[in-house]
């Protein structure tokens, strides 16, 4: 589901993220504008990934993925990948669509995991 020709990539998401997320923008032209956030429990959980410099990482219980997607206030015309706990990437869609004026088609989600729930594939 990447979008290569989109004028800019945001990257959302916490550690069960971090795999897809390397991969991603590694695919992406050289000159592929990247954002984002990534969620980790530890700053040692942070994986190495390229376009890292562009990507903000964040501990968990520190701030919230809700609260990076508003301070980063991406704009509208991009794609934007979201990944990770059910209820977050689920409330990060909703900021980008009714906050941030983005096409919900652009906003691109995985829900990797919920509490208490097992096998969301």
């Amino acid at each position: 589901m990447l979008r290569p020709d989109a004028t800019h990539h945001v990257f959302v998401g916490d550690e069960t993220a971090s795999v897809a997320f390397g991969a991603m923008p590694a695919a992406l032209p050289g000159s592929a504008t990247v954002s984002g956030c990534l969620e980790t429990r530890t700053p040692e959980d942070s994986l190495p990934l390229q376009h890292a410099e562009r990507l903000d990482w964040t501990v968990r219980g520190t701030g919230s993925l809700a609260d990076a997607i508003r301070g980063l206030n991406p704009p509208p015309g991009g794609a934007a990948y979201v990944a990770g706990e059910a209820r977050t990437v689920q409330r990060v869609k909703q900021i980008l669509v009714q906050e941030s004026g983005w096409d919900r088609r652009a906003v691109v989600t995985k829900p990797f995991w919920a509490p208490g729930k097992r096998g969301l594939e």
